[in-house]
């Protein structure tokens, strides 16, 4: 491990056995190489618009089976370790897991194959899978000894999520059942809107403020910058809470939105290169490219969603959802599983042997050859994947499948190999 990596503060013997956040880790990839099968296999198809089946298959691999399977890792091992509070009953993790699997397997194949008993099937396993971790970690972040913007974003992301996991429910039976209902398309957007921007975009700041001072030598964000950043989440989690009590409209549900967007997708991403460009270490880290991959991709989703909203061409959704999930959201969890799970490994299987034993260093874990590798494939399938959207040209996006295909290996790797070395 670096020498010079900051300690304080944090209490890592709290965390969970290693194996529950690895599990979660090592399923991420094999979603993205699913999704990248189902879009080889299908072509242009999925890329028309967000109303096909096979395109809400896609999405849900890359929302569930690659974000949430990291993320759900991840706060299992964050809680205790950053907010001090250990999460009741966390082998109850490996069930999660399980039915977190099945769930997305499910819910994949009623989407793709309009089969309404497996979406029906999905969703349901997936509220209890969703209830059977939320439960213990809204508990463990309600005991909290530790206060700070990190324990605040994880707070608002975890709202945000069980928000997200109720609307799911209703939209996947409303689907399931063919029945109409003219609160569907109100409904879906504040679930997709909640999903990207409090879920996926407040745990992403909240974490960040943490691991981009510890991993990369980079100093504390400003209390301005995080009180205004936690500040836009929680207003935007209110708005979205508020929204289908007050059965507001579509317009009105992106209007509610926008303090969240703004910090998601503009406050946090200007603050956070800043943050990287006034690093005391210098020496090139490949995670950070994936860092800034990903803030770049943030800064163009709030034109984008822009567009989105003014103008009537189908693909732009889909254009929009795919510069979020895996330009975005993807971008920067791919470069922190190159950086968390080498930690994890080294602190549960090494760190007890400083001074009285050889142990090897985080670069040896996981040489930088492997995460490079997989950087330049998720880039150039970002960029194959917006070029297929915007031609239509079918060549296109099955060569973009088989390049998720191969990013989702390359990231499986980069998981399992340091995984694999044992004290």
């Amino acid at each position: 491990m670096s020498a010079g990596m900051s300690m304080a503060g944090l209490r890592p013997e709290q965390g969970p056995p290693l194996a529950i956040p690895a599990s979660f880790f090592l399923t991420a990839p094999v979603a993205v190489i699913v999704a990248g099968a189902l879009l080889a296999a299908q072509g242009s198809s999925l890329l028309l618009t967000r109303f096909a089946g096979t395109t809400v298959a896609l999405a849900h691999l890359g929302t569930v089976g690659l974000m949430a399977s990291v993320m759900i890792g991840a706060l299992y091992q964050m809680i205790p370790v950053v907010a001090g509070a250990p999460v009741p009953l966390v082998r109850a993790a490996h069930a999660v897991h399980a039915g977190l699997v099945l769930a997305v397997a499910a819910l994949a194949w009623g989407f793709a194959s309009e089969t309404r008993v497996a979406v029906v099937g999905g969703a349901g396993l997936l509220s209890l899978v969703f209830m059977l971790f939320l439960g213990p970690v809204a508990l463990a972040l309600s005991r909290a000894p530790v206060r700070g913007p990190t324990v605040a974003g994880m707070r608002i992301a975890v709202l945000g999520l069980a928000l997200v996991v109720a609307l799911g429910v209703w939209l996947g039976h409303a689907r399931g059942s063919g029945v109409p209902s003219p609160r569907y398309a109100s409904l879906q957007l504040v679930h997709l809107t909640t999903g990207l921007v409090i879920w996926i975009g407040g745990l992403i700041a909240g974490v960040s403020f943490q691991v981009v001072p510890m991993f990369y030598l980079a100093p504390t964000f400003p209390r301005a910058v995080t009180t205004t950043l936690v500040s836009g989440f929680g207003l935007g989690l209110a708005a979205m809470v508020a929204a289908p009590i007050a059965r507001v409209s579509p317009d009105q549900v992106a209007l509610g939105a926008l303090p969240a967007a703004l910090a998601a997708w503009l406050v946090h991403p200007l603050a956070t290169l800043w943050m990287i460009r006034r690093r005391r270490r210098k020496r090139p880290d490949v995670s950070l490219a994936f860092w800034k991959a990903g803030l770049v991709s943030a800064l163009g989703l709030v034109p984008g969603s822009v567009l989105v909203v003014l103008s009537d061409d189908l693909r732009l959704p889909v254009a929009f959802a795919w510069l979020a999930l895996w330009g975005w959201g993807a971008m920067i969890v791919h470069g922190m599983l190159g950086k968390i799970v080498p930690f994890l490994v080294w602190f549960h299987r090494f760190s007890k042997r400083v001074g009285t034993a050889p142990v090897p260093s985080m670069k040896q874990l996981l040489p930088d050859r492997l995460p490079r590798i997989g950087f330049w494939l998720h880039l150039l399938t970002l960029l194959l994947g917006l070029a297929a959207i915007a031609t239509g040209v079918d060549v296109i996006a099955r060569v973009t499948g088989l390049g998720l295909c191969a990013t989702g290996a390359a990231m499986f790797v980069s998981v399992l190999r340091p995984l694999r070395h044992r004290a």
